[in-house]
């Protein structure tokens, strides 16, 4: 009887494909979450859920109901499956090596990849093209290289730790980055702000062992969520680039990395140019693609983590189509709200709603009919998000207007209404 994995943290359209691939091979897998909030993720393939302490809020009390769940329940192998879920594991990296295979790379290393500016700087070193990027901690900072700028541009966080609440976040002018750095005080010293770079969204994963590259895979993104920038809504299995694999493994050893990392590019075919975005240092959100593809990286990382040698096809299925339905949802309700604000000037804008047969006919993430209700759950709890936030919008918006009307109320019984 094979010992049990245990997956940190719970992202569905990650977690659930992982899950599945070992318990294929008769790997049981249990489910770890931060906090007492979270709702256990009901799948077949996962056989235990385990309530952990929040990493930062209650630090020392995370680590010690960790270190008593798995030797009470005999882990050998730790996945964490979000970058959430890496920083904390790697706070106790050395501590949990003694007790299991954790399937990262070292802390140190580790943070050459969720801190963003470090990435960049060894990807420049490796001759790899990164976007014009800024650090601005304030306004003053801004109006010092506004002659520098070019719109549009790109904030993200600099760091993976989730210090900021979303994951792209585009200005289309110097004036509304502006007005965002004087609204919030603390968002310049949370970004990196990037010059936009054109081309398509592409994905090259790997699993990395002793330098070199085990199992490699290409997919390329066909929409996004949001739709101007982001994750990815619908994608497609693709040939390897030689070009993007070459900057990828290059970028991957620089890095000292081991195990399972994605590094995405912005491409443009045409100039057969590229520009680094990022690098995942775990599994990442399209995973089910290659596994469904032919390329089965939770298995072979068991495999490798377990003294064995994967047997891997030296090809794949291109063309596969993959679908991320809840985040597909996301992104049609984006564009209904600013397709409602630009419908009586541009009618045009209401086709973007409209689902392609291509779309529709893509591999779900998630969804499987012998094991429904990770992807049932995944999509009620999005949609109930978006009502939620609907919801909010418009008792905000009521406030507003009822904070106007008193106001305008004040001025005429006070003789100072406008006219």
């Amino acid at each position: 009887m094979r010992r049990p994995v245990l997956i940190v943290d719970v992202e569905p359209r990650i977690t659930i494909p992982i899950a599945r691939s070992l318990h294929k091979h008769d790997v049981p897998v249990d489910l770890a979450c931060f906090g007492p909030d979270e709702r256990p993720l009901r799948s077949r393939a996962i056989s235990g859920f385990v309530s952990l302490p929040d990493p930062h809020r209650q630090p020392h009390a995370f680590v010690e109901e960790l270190v008593r769940t798995i030797s009470n329940r005999g882990y050998d192998m730790l996945i964490p499956a979000t970058d959430a879920a890496l920083e904390a594991i790697t706070r106790y990296d050395a501590h949990l090596r003694q007790l299991l295979y954790v399937a990262c790379p070292p802390a140190e290393v580790v943070q050459r990849v969720l801190n963003k500016s470090l990435t960049l700087e060894l990807a420049r070193k490796a001759g790899i093209r990164v976007p014009q990027t800024y650090r601005l901690s304030n306004v003053g900072e801004l109006e010092r290289v506004s002659d520098q700028l070019r719109f549009p541009m790109v904030a993200k966080p600099y760091h993976k730790s989730g210090e900021t609440d979303f994951k792209v976040r585009h200005f289309e002018n110097y004036d509304s980055l502006r007005r965002a750095l004087e609204d919030d005080a603390e968002l310049g010293s949370r970004i990196l702000l990037q010059e936009f770079a054109a081309g398509e969204g592409v994905g090259i994963e790997a699993l990395m062992h002793d330098g070199k590259a085990v199992a490699i895979f290409q997919h390329r993104r066909l929409k996004e969520v949001p739709a101007t920038g982001g994750a990815a809504a619908v994608a497609i299995s693709e040939p390897l680039d030689s070009l993007l694999v070459d900057q990828a493994l290059a970028l991957l050893r620089a890095l000292e990395w081991e195990g399972v990392a994605m590094v995405e590019f912005r491409y443009d075919r045409n100039q057969k140019q590229s520009a680094l975005m990022e690098v995942n240092g775990r599994y990442w959100g399209t995973v089910a693609l290659p596994i469904r593809a032919g390329v089965d990286f939770p298995w072979y990382e068991w495999q490798i983590a377990h003294g064995e040698e994967p047997t891997i096809s030296p090809s794949y299925s291109v063309g596969i189509c993959w679908r991320w339905s809840a985040g597909y949802v996301r992104r049609w309700h984006g564009l209904a709200k600013n397709s409602a604000r630009k419908a009586s000037r541009r009618p045009m804008t209401l086709k973007e709603l409209v689902p392609s047969f291509k779309d529709l006919a893509a591999r779900d993430a998630i969804w499987d009919a012998a094991d429904p209700m990770p992807a049932i759950t995944d999509s009620l709890r999005t949609l109930k998000h978006l009502a939620d936030s609907d919801f909010g919008a418009i008792l905000r918006a009521i406030r507003r207007n009822g904070t106007r009307r008193s106001k305008n109320s004040v001025r005429e019984c006070t003789g100072d209404a406008d006219g």
